[in-house]
């Protein structure tokens, strides 16, 4: 490594993963094909069961910038990024699960955003969402603009962990993501709250990263994401100083739009009878939504938005 690449700030790159042989080459070379250098790459394997260690202790053996540790989470994803976190040793964090894959100039132009800012602390750039067995792009996921704590609180959240490079003595100074089992999905969502009330958060609108879609099970992922998200906002809506009127229609209607985002996913699969039951908890808890009645007609119709 030259001394101009250990010029510049080291990232430690957080990599969960668990039985994604068939993805994480893509992932792994994404990262070390950076055009920004100074990384490190931490794997942190939940004891895969097929080819996945032996995969990336191939990659190791070439290249000293990898380490590879394994965790048993029980299935909290964010205890395999705490993991991480805690072994880092760069200034920046910046997260990829082991299914999505950056551009090769990802980090070149988001440091460079964090050199030309030095009161920034957190950076998320747009990616694309692509399909999980072929990579075909489904659409662009372009994220923000909610910068502020009572914005993404009450207007939800428009941060993705695989386009974020932060500050990690933030991370820190928040205190790591939650290891919480009821807000398992939803724990990165948690973090960015945390963090919102501490940091400068600049959204880069540049696509550099491909965020994978797969097609589980739209019923079992749906309703306990919904749930979590709603244990994130309601943890969050306790600790509001100021229980007025308004903060109550803020509250219901912030409720209502997770209502909304579930029913709407459940019309996408053509599941009609959990999206209109979604629909109507959303309907109850934020009537004059105009967003909400469009998708009420939707339903109704069974046509798919």
């Amino acid at each position: 490594m030259t001394e101009d690449i250990k010029s510049k700030p080291l990232v430690s790159v957080v990599m969960p993963t668990y039985n994604h042989e068939r993805f994480i080459v893509e992932a792994i070379e994404s990262v070390l094909n950076q055009t920004y250098k100074n990384i490190e790459l931490i794997i942190i394997d939940k004891y895969s069961e097929d080819n996945t260690e032996v995969i990336v202790r191939s990659y190791a053996t070439v290249d000293s910038r990898i380490r590879y540790q394994k965790v048993r989470n029980n299935g909290v994803i964010a205890a395999s990024r705490n993991a991480a976190i805690k072994l880092a040793e760069g200034d920046y964090l910046a997260f990829i699960d082991s299914d999505d894959s950056w551009l090769s100039d990802k980090l070149e132009r988001v440091m460079r955003i964090f050199d030309e800012n030095r009161d920034v602390d957190l950076v998320c750039h747009d990616e694309y969402h692509v399909s999980g067995h072929d990579n075909h792009v489904i659409k662009t996921g372009r994220y923000g603009p909610y910068k502020r704590y009572k914005d993404l609180l009450f207007k939800g959240n428009s941060i993705s962990t695989s386009a974020v490079v932060v500050r990690r003595d933030k991370v820190l100074e928040a205190g790591l993501f939650s290891e919480k089992e009821d807000f398992i999905t939803a724990e990165d969502y948690e973090l960015w709250l945390r963090l919102s009330e501490i940091s400068r958060i600049i959204y880069l609108h540049e696509v550099l990263g491909n965020y994978r879609i797969h097609t589980a099970s739209v019923s079992a992922n749906t309703e306990r994401h919904t749930a979590n998200i709603l244990n994130v906002v309601n943890y969050h809506f306790k600790q509001w100083p100021k229980k007025t009127l308004y903060y109550n229609y803020l509250m219901n209607k912030r409720r209502g739009a997770v209502m909304r985002m579930a029913g709407r996913a459940y019309l996408k699969a053509g599941e009609y009878k959990s999206a209109r039951s979604y629909l109507s908890r959303a309907f109850a808890l934020d009537p004059f939504s105009i967003k909400t009645w469009i998708v009420i007609g939707a339903s109704v119709a069974k046509v798919k938005i």
